[in-house]
């Protein structure tokens, strides 16, 4: 990607095929669901090579670009204010996007035999059928945001990355594919590192081929009764209310049910994605001497700060982090007041900064206008949708078959285990 010709910022490129989010029509949704509406809040949308992306762009124009990786399950929803709070620094322009297979962007059939030949998944005149098929690895989510960039005009601009957990594994596979790119980075309990293979990864790593095209067909529609769905919350969170269960059900139907090839994607994910190991990536990456921000929640049960974050930050050559006091793996969406500022401050810092002595004490922002709705980050207090947000951006250890219990009980056993 990034060729063609120029563009103006801000007007999108059009694509040979513009490929629509697959959908299934109202006939085809089980009757029991055809009453959920989309819970997703629309972008733009421009068409890649894969499909619809849908996609946010808020700031001023001329200011720094910061381009932000949702996680697996998620959504760009978990960075929209922190997007807005950010560009309210009027130094910073973020755009926040649905990976492909997630949100309001397509989700490409998965590609279960891909060409040696093809870089990264096949393209629509190789030997893919009904339009190039995704192979869902980290350089297929590098490939779209790449011509992301390249669609709406920005494929020239020096980029600021911030990812969480996969998301974050992205954007170190972005920094190392185009290192000249990427001025800073800031991760997020960034993937790659689980401490211990689940016994049900290695079902899925030997059936997959089978189980990702028969995904869509075998889901069954009482596992999502709603009345099913909050006992199963409310057995894992007592004080969950009715509001957010309703829209992190909303969410896992809408995906599962009324959009196409969410199931698929999700497992070919899991199994295309190195959740376990990804120090050659982050070493590589680490001996570039831009600043380096690593978030962790005090409390990440999935990737202990006292174990996997310290041994994540001893990979980069210019790296703080960032421990955020109560706060678990999701620290975004856990303490906000706590996490954004302190990002913004960091974006502040020059690129040469040194981060072991960098001061990340956040500064006041502008006033904002009268007519601004930027909102602030949310206390402590949940509301409805930071709970939806949290359980949707589920850790990969849930979906590859850990409980709670079993991540707690890991971190306790990693103490003497060396990533």
């Amino acid at each position: 990607m990034g060729v063609g010709p120029s563009s103006t910022h801000g007007e999108a490129r059009r694509p040979a095929h513009q490929r629509p989010m697959r959908c299934r029509t109202a006939e085809e949704v089980p009757k029991c669901f055809r009453q959920v509406e989309c819970p997703y809040l629309p972008g733009e949308t421009v068409y890649g090579e894969y499909g619809a992306i849908n996609y946010t762009l808020v700031g001023n124009a001329g200011g720094e670009l910061v381009v932000c990786f949702h996680g697996l399950n998620g959504s760009r929803m978990l960075f929209q204010d922190s997007a807005a709070y950010i560009a309210r620094s009027g130094s910073f322009r973020v755009l926040t996007f649905d990976l492909y297979g997630h949100g309001l962007s397509n989700a490409p059939p998965v590609d279960l035999m891909p060409c040696t030949s093809c870089s990264t998944s096949c393209r629509a005149s190789c030997c893919a059928w009904n339009g190039p098929r995704g192979r869902y690895d980290l350089d297929f989510f590098v490939d779209q945001a790449d011509e992301l960039l390249w669609l709406i005009g920005l494929e020239n601009e020096p980029v600021n990355l911030m990812g969480f957990s996969l998301g974050g594994a992205v954007a170190m596979a972005f920094a190392k594919r185009f290192p000249s790119r990427v001025r800073r980075l800031v991760a997020i309990s960034p993937s790659g590192f689980i401490p211990r293979v689940p016994p049900l990864y290695y079902v899925l790593k030997a059936v997959w081929c089978c189980l990702v095209p028969l995904a869509p067909h075998v889901l069954c529609t009482c596992w999502y009764k709603k009345e099913r769905f909050a006992r199963s919350l409310r057995a894992e969170n007592k004080e969950m209310d009715d509001s957010a269960i309703h829209s992190l059900w909303s969410r896992f139907v809408w995906q599962l049910f009324v959009k196409r090839g969410v199931a698929s994607a999700t497992l070919a994910i899991c199994n295309r994605v190195n959740w376990f190991n990804l120090t050659e990536l982050y070493e590589h990456v680490g001996r570039n001497q831009r600043p380096v921000l690593l978030v962790w929640g005090e409390r990440d049960n999935l990737n202990p700060v006292a174990t996997v974050g310290k041994k994540v930050k001893e990979l980069f050559s210019n790296a703080k982090l960032l421990e955020i006091p109560r706060a678990g793996h999701i620290a975004i969406c856990d303490r906000p007041r706590e996490v954004v500022p302190r990002v913004v401050r960091f974006l502040q810092l020059p690129v040469s900064a040194r981060m072991d002595s960098a001061d990340l004490e956040p500064v006041a922002l502008p006033a904002p206008r009268p007519d601004d709705q930027t909102p602030e980050p949310e206390g402590d207090d949940e509301k409805a949708e930071q709970v939806a947000l949290r359980a949707e951006n589920m850790p990969v250890a849930m979906v590859l078959g850990h409980t709670e219990k079993d991540v707690a009980l890991a971190g306790d056993q990693l103490r003497s285990v060396n990533l």
